[in-house]
């Protein structure tokens, strides 16, 4: 098999995972496309450096979010700007796939990462070395974020 082929293999059976980190970090579906674009462009890049010292997966989740966290920063203020506005304004009753999305657009996007990464089932360990930050710290970020969505929520 050759690299080609086990890369394509390996996007192929983590679509679901890029296109949450997609849907996660762009709201308009050209911006979707694009960053879905710039994430597989990195990871095939980045592809021929994976060791396989982690899980496939938990390494397109490192190369797709620092493609999404480098694309925000990029347009910092038009994301700014957006979130300011769905905050102040009176956001209607939600059914519950975008109850979830209209809370984690709230929260910023280490923590947005943080807890699909959690619920996701991802191990605080994986979760550390994909985000590089301790296993404590992970644990205590979770604590913090889940107090905020339930303030959220409630």
């Amino acid at each position: 098999m050759t690299l080609q082929d086990e890369f394509i293999n390996q996007i192929q059976m983590h679509q679901s995972l890029l296109n949450k980190l997609v849907y996660l970090y762009a709201d308009q579906t050209e911006d979707r496309n694009d960053l879905h674009q710039e994430i597989l462009l990195q990871a095939w890049k980045s592809f021929p450096n994976f060791r396989g010292d982690a899980r496939f997966s938990t390494w397109l989740y490192r190369v797709g979010l620092n493609v999404s966290i480098t694309k925000l920063n990029d347009r910092k203020q038009q994301v700014s700007t957006e979130l300011d506005e769905a905050i102040q304004g009176n956001p209607t009753p939600f059914e519950s796939d975008d109850q979830l999305r209209y809370v984690l657009q709230q929260l910023n996007p280490l923590d947005r990462t943080l807890i699909v990464m959690s619920m996701d089932g991802y191990t605080n360990d994986e979760i550390a070395e994909t985000l590089g930050i301790s296993p404590g710290n992970v644990r205590t970020k979770l604590h913090r974020i889940r107090q905020k969505i339930d303030k959220l929520w409630n």
